[in-house]
């Protein structure tokens, strides 16, 4: 008992500040977490300096500073921080506290998406399509999509699998779209998946399947798509007792599926 009690308190006296700022904030204590963590920032950590931008742009346990919130994200961002340099890109494009600047909103979304941050790849290829802040150009918007839709993001898998649908910027290709739409809805996006069970319905991109359309528009009503719901009761009308078993036995795996999603 002697030697776990002396193991835990070394390992205890091992946390600093850092991880005692984290804990600390992970429990809503916002303003202990500053306390322990502004020394840190005002020493230069980046991670710690993008937690501090975090707590004052969204008024965690203080009065929102968007100032300071800037200032802090700012500084992280240039010592490469890649979630500061995306916070900061979001800031701008959306003009959160700051005036709206596409061109900076470029400028740090490019940062982060060079290092490899999904979100802000996806991001700068909202602001390609759009054309926000440079010329419109769908095929590059395509390739950050890619970039970002590879790491798993679900908006860019959803956006992929549109824009190949509809052709933009490339040729329509439904098998690319399907495959796209398949893994947005697999994780649990509720326009993806209706969209998976009218490809299914028409048999585009993939062979006709009214079990697998029927079982994709169950899912995406009970996300509250209307669409999605009429389809269902459409499709439902159309089978046999045999296929509705089928068909209710797979929703309900891909309902459970959708319900572990984050």
């Amino acid at each position: 008992m002697l030697v776990l009690a002396l193991v835990f308190a070394h390992n205890q006296s091992m946390a600093g500040p850092r991880e005692e700022g984290l804990h600390a904030y992970r429990q809503g204590h916002y303003i202990e977490a500053l306390k322990l963590w502004r020394p840190l920032a005002e020493q230069g950590d980046p991670e710690v300096q993008y937690n501090l931008g975090i707590i004052y742009l969204e008024g965690r346990g203080v009065d929102k500073d968007i100032q300071q919130a800037h200032d802090w994200l700012l500084k992280a961002a240039q010592q490469n921080d890649r979630d500061a340099q995306h916070r900061l890109g979001k800031m701008y494009a959306l003009g959160e506290g700051v005036n709206q600047d596409y061109q900076q909103a470029v400028r740090w979304f490019r940062q982060s998406a060079q290092n490899q941050h999904a979100a802000a790849q996806f991001n700068l290829g909202v602001l390609h399509a759009q054309g926000l802040g440079l010329r419109q150009d769908h095929e590059i918007a395509m390739r950050w999509y890619y970039r970002a839709a590879e790491q798993g993001h679900v908006s860019a898998q959803y956006n992929l699998g549109h824009m190949h649908e509809h052709g933009l910027g490339i040729p329509r290709d439904l098998n690319e779209a399907f495959r796209w739409y398949d893994k947005a809805a697999r994780q649990g996006a509720a326009d993806a998946q209706a969209n998976l069970g009218r490809m299914y319905f028409l048999g585009q991109g993939t062979p006709k399947d009214l079990i697998m359309a029927c079982a994709w528009f169950q899912v995406a009503a009970s996300q509250g798509i209307e669409n999605a719901k009429l389809n269902h009761a459409f499709v439902l009308r159309q089978l046999n007792p045999e296929q509705k078993q089928k068909t209710e036995q797979l929703a309900a795996k891909l309902l459970e599926t959708n319900a572990r999603q984050p």
